[in-house]
């Protein structure tokens, strides 16, 4: 059984929902569920897979929530690591910087040596209007 960890940062609960949304798509796999802000290293290191999950804010900005978490990501925790990342952004209001939080927590995970898989799911607007979308990301996963 693929043991998956998921971690995010939500301020409105849009992101947390895309995180549980996720989860309970991912049939067969040991999964567990953290706030960015009550990870630990152990969940990482001990996981097959790890989905990091942030919006974002401001004007290209993550999360505040995972911020912290972001910032603490380093070689040792995810060189190796199979990573994919999932974002909820506004591409109306903010097109030139629309889900920039996948790009920034990708690029940071491939700077530590991750293994970055697929390009990452970008939730644009209300999470009800992306339900299929995240089904299958869940599902290519496994």
């Amino acid at each position: 059984m693929k043991k998956v960890t998921i971690i995010y940062g939500s301020t409105t609960g849009n992101t947390e929902r895309v995180a549980e949304l996720l989860k309970s798509n991912m049939d067969g796999a040991d999964i567990t569920l953290a706030d960015a802000s009550n990870a630990e290293k152990e969940m990482v290191q001990t996981a097959d897979l790890i989905l990091l999950g942030a919006s974002t804010w401001g004007y290209g900005d993550i999360q505040d929530d995972f911020q912290a978490y972001y910032d603490s990501m380093s070689e040792d925790l995810l060189k190796g690591k199979d990573v994919a990342v999932f974002g909820c952004g506004n591409s109306d209001d903010f097109p030139d910087v629309y889900c920039e939080a996948v790009n920034l927590i990708k690029d940071k995970a491939a700077e530590c040596g991750a293994n970055i898989i697929g390009e990452g799911l970008k939730i644009d607007g209300e999470v009800d209007d992306n339900i299929s979308a995240i089904e299958s990301f869940a599902k290519s996963l496994l």
